[in-house]
C-alpha cells in the first residue's frame, strides 16, 4: 500500500475560497488537504477536530499561524509572507489612487520594518495593530487611511465597512507553493515514524534497557525496562531532556568527556546499574548517544526485596529570592552538612517537604535512600512497619533499615500513634532496635528530618520533640515573601501544572495582576496557589485574548471574589458592621474595594448594606475633613 498524506488548510473567508481554487486544480495521488474555515476565535476548536481526523500538518497564515505556533505543538506551515509582497501591494494602492495606507498586523506577529516600506513603495503607510476581529472593526472604522492591506480578516472588516482593501496573499504561487511545502514535510514525518516504529520494536524485548537521544539531550527512543531501571514508569518520556530527568545520563557530560563509549556503574533509583554509554554518529557529525543498562548484581544496593526510595529536588529548583526564602536556603544548605536530626517549621503548603529533599540532595548522603513516612498512616503495629519483621513468610525490612544511613523524613507526627512514638523513641535513645521475631540487633544510622505544622506541635511527646528539633528551620509563608509569589504565579502557569497557555512573555499580564497577587494570603501557600493558577488558566482559556481588565476579573474569580471580600473585611474591621464604625474607617475600607476588586459605588453600597446616599455622603464628608486637614 503506498504513502498517503493529509494536510490541514486553515483559513478565514477570502483565504479559504482562495486556497480552494488552487486545491482544486491540483492533482495529487497520495495528499488529501481538507479545508477548515477557521478564525482566531475558533482556532482551538478547529485544530483539535483536524487532529482527530489525522491531519498530520497544517497550513495557515498571518494571525492563525502565530496564535498556532503559541498553543500547538502541531507541525505548521506558515504561508510566506515577505518585503515584496507588501511592496507589491502598496504599488497596487499608490496605482488606485491611495494617498495613506494602512497595514493591518496581527500584534503577536513579527513586526515590519514600515520605513523602509514607506521608502520602497513612495507612499505613507500606517500599521495598524490588532487582536480580534472587534478591535480590528474599531480601528477601521476610526482610521485616515483610504486603502487597507492585510491578510483575509481584514479584507472581510473592510469590506463590510465600504473601505477599498487589498490581500496580502495575491495570487496562487503562495498557496501552492506552501501546500507543496506541507506535503514535504508529512512525507518526511511519515518516513521518520516509520523508522521509530522499527526502532522500537527492535528495542522493545530487549532484556537490557535502552534509551537514545538527540545531539539535544532529547529522549527519542527507549523501552519499558529502561524506565524501569530509572524509576519513571507511567511518564511520557519522548522529546524530554535525559539530563534533567537522570543527571548521572546527561548526553552533555558524556559528550564533554571527549570518549566515543563508556561504561559506568551508577546509582539509580537505589539500585547499582551498569551503564553503557555509545555515541551515535552521522558522517563525521555527533546525532546523539545510546545508553544500554542492566542491573549490577554483584553491586545491588540492598537485597532483592529492598525498596527503592530517592529525593528528586535540589536547590536550583527553589524559585524565589525574596529575603526570607533566601535565609531559608542558606541555613538549609548549611544544616545539610551536620549529622543531626532537623526539624522543618512552617503552614501547610510552604515546601517543607521541597526543602527537605534539597537537604539531602546536598547532604553527604545524597547517595543514600531517602525514605517518606507519614506517621498518620501507619497503624498501631508499627513495630512491622518501621522495624520490619523475621516470622518465616512474612520477613521483609522495615522502613528504618531500608534508609540505611540516608535520610528519613517523618511527617504527620500530630496524627501518630502511640506504638508509632515508641518505636520512634527506640531509635533515638539507642539508634538500634530489633526487627520483629528477630533476634539479630540492628543499628539505626539514618538522620531524621520532621516536618511539622505549627498546630501539631503539641500533640506528641516533648522528649521526642527535643530530640528531634537539635536542629530546627522555619519556612516562611507566601504572603511574607514579596515579588515570590509573582514569580511563582508565572512558573505554575507558563511551565508548571498548568499546562501550555500562552501566557509566556506577557509583561503587561503580570503588571495587572500585581496588586491581587500580593494583597491575597495565600491560605494554604503553594498548594492554594497551585489551584488559583489552574482556575485561572482554565478561564483564561476560555476568554480568548482577554483585555487587561478582564484578566483581572479572571484571576478574582480564581481566588474567589467572597475569599477576597472576607480578607478585606478582616484587614479593615469597619466593613463588617458599617453602623458602628467612624465615616473615616468605613470609606478607607471602600477605597480598597475600589483599589482591588474595581467595584464601583452601587456595587460597594450593596456589599456593606448601605444606602448609596448614605455611602456617597460619608465618602464626601471624609474627603473634605482630609482636605481640611492637610490645609
Amino acid at each position: 500500500m503506498g504513502n498517503s498524506y493529509k494536510i490541514c488548510f486553515l483559513g478565514y473567508r477570502k483565504l479559504r475560497e482562495m486556497a480552494q481554487q488552487v486545491i482544486d486544480k491540483l492533482n495529487y495521488q497520495d495528499t488529501t488537504v481538507v479545508m477548515k474555515e477557521c478564525a482566531i476565535e475558533t482556532l482551538e476548536q478547529v485544530v483539535n477536530e483536524a487532529d482527530s481526523e489525522g491531519c498530520q500538518v497544517f497550513v495557515a497564515g498571518s494571525a492563525n499561524a502565530e496564535e498556532f505556533k503559541q498553543r500547538f505543538s502541531e507541525h505548521l506551515v506558515e504561508l510566506h509572507i515577505d518585503m515584496s509582497d507588501y511592496v507589491y501591494c502598496l504599488c497596487r494602492a499608490r496605482d488606485m489612487g491611495a494617498r495613506r495606507v494602512g497595514v493591518t498586523i496581527y500584534r503577536k506577529s513579527r513586526q515590519m520594518n514600515f520605513e523602509a516600506l514607506q521608502e520602497l513603495a513612495g507612499i505613507p503607510i500606517e500599521p495598524i495593530y490588532f487582536e480580534s476581529e472587534p478591535e480590528l472593526t474599531y480601528l477601521l472604522e476610526h482610521t485616515s487611511c483610504d486603502c487597507v492591506i492585510g491578510a483575509s480578516l481584514t479584507v472581510e472588516v473592510a469590506e463590510r465597512l465600504g473601505l477599498p482593501c487589498i490581500l496580502i496573499y495575491d495570487g496562487e504561487y503562495t498557496i501552492r507553493t506552501s501546500i507543496e511545502r506541507a506535503r514535504l514535510l508529512a512525507a518526511e514525518l511519515q518516513a521518520s515514524s516509520r523508522k521509530e516504529a522499527i526502532t522500537d520494536a527492535l528495542v522493545r524485548d530487549v532484556p537490557a534497557g535502552i534509551i537514545i537521544t538527540d545531539e539535544n539531550d532529547r529522549i527519542t527512543t527507549f523501552n519499558q525496562q529502561a524506565k524501569a531501571l530509572v524509576g519513571l514508569q507511567g511518564r511520557k518520556l519522548r522529546g524530554l531532556e535525559l539530563g534533567e530527568l537522570v543527571p548521572p545520563l546527561s548526553y552533555n557530560t558524556f559528550y564533554k568527556s571527549g570518549q566515543i563509549k563508556t561504561d559506568h556503574i551508577h546509582l539509580l533509583n537505589g539500585t547499582m546499574v551498569r551503564c553503557v554509554q555509545t555515541q551515535l554518529q552521522q558522517g563525521n557529525r555527533q546525532v546523539g548517544m545510546l545508553i544500554t543498562m542492566l542491573p549490577d548484581s554483584s553491586r545491588r544496593k540492598k537485597t532483592a526485596d529492598t525498596q527503592k526510595f530517592v529525593a528528586r529536588h535540589q536547590w536550583k529548583d527553589l524559585v524565589g529570592d525574596s529575603v526570607a526564602i533566601t535565609q531559608a536556603m542558606t541555613a538549609g544548605k548549611q544544616l545539610a552538612q551536620t549529622e543531626e536530626h532537623i526539624m522543618i517549621l512552617g503552614e501547610s503548603g510552604t515546601g517543607k517537604s521541597f526543602f527537605a529533599q534539597c537537604i539531602h540532595q546536598s547532604s553527604p548522603h545524597a547517595s543514600e535512600p531517602f525514605v517518606v513516612i507519614n506517621a498518620t498512616v501507619v497503624g498501631q503495629d508499627a513495630s512491622r512497619t518501621l522495624f520490619g519483621s523475621e516470622e518465616g513468610a512474612n520477613d521483609h525490612a522495615g522502613l528504618f533499615e531500608l534508609a540505611g544511613n540516608g535520610t528519613i523524613v517523618l511527617q504527620g507526627l500530630g496524627g501518630a500513634s502511640e506504638s508509632f512514638f515508641a518505636c520512634l523513641r527506640q531509635v533515638l535513645v539507642y539508634h538500634s532496635f530489633f526487627s520483629v521475631g528477630g533476634t539479630t540487633l540492628k543499628v539505626f544510622q539514618a538522620r531524621i528530618i520532621t516536618l511539622l505544622e505549627p498546630e501539631e506541635a503539641g500533640r506528641f511527646p516533648r522528649e521526642l520533640r527535643e530530640m528531634l528539633s537539635v536542629f530546627s528551620l522555619t519556612l516562611p509563608p507566601l504572603r511574607e515573601r514579596g515579588d515570590d509569589v509573582i514569580e511563582l504565579f508565572r512558573i505554575f502557569a507558563v511551565r508548571g501544572e498548568a499546562g501550555t497557555v500562552s501566557l509566556r512573555g506577557q509583561k503587561e499580564l503580570w503588571k495587572e495582576l500585581d496588586e491581587l497577587l500580593r494583597f491575597y494570603a495565600w491560605p494554604t501557600n503553594l498548594i492554594t496557589l497551585s489551584a488559583v493558577v489552574k482556575r485561572y488558566v482554565y478561564l483564561y482559556r476560555q476568554a480568548m485574548n482577554p483585555s487587561p481588565g478582564v484578566k483581572r476579573q479572571l484571576l478574582i474569580k480564581a481566588i474567589g471574589e467572597d475569599e477576597l471580600l472576607e480578607q478585606l473585611r478582616q484587614e479593615y474591621p469597619a466593613l463588617q458592621d458599617p453602623a458602628d464604625s467612624t465615616p473615616e474607617a468605613i470609606v478607607e475600607g471602600v477605597a480598597e474595594m475600589k483599589r482591588l476588586l474595581k467595584y464601583n459605588d452601587n456595587t460597594i453600597a450593596d456589599k456593606l448594606g448601605l444606602g448609596r446616599t448614605t455611602l456617597w455622603r460619608m465618602q464626601k464628608k471624609s474627603g473634605a475633613a482630609k482636605a481640611k486637614k492637610e490645609e
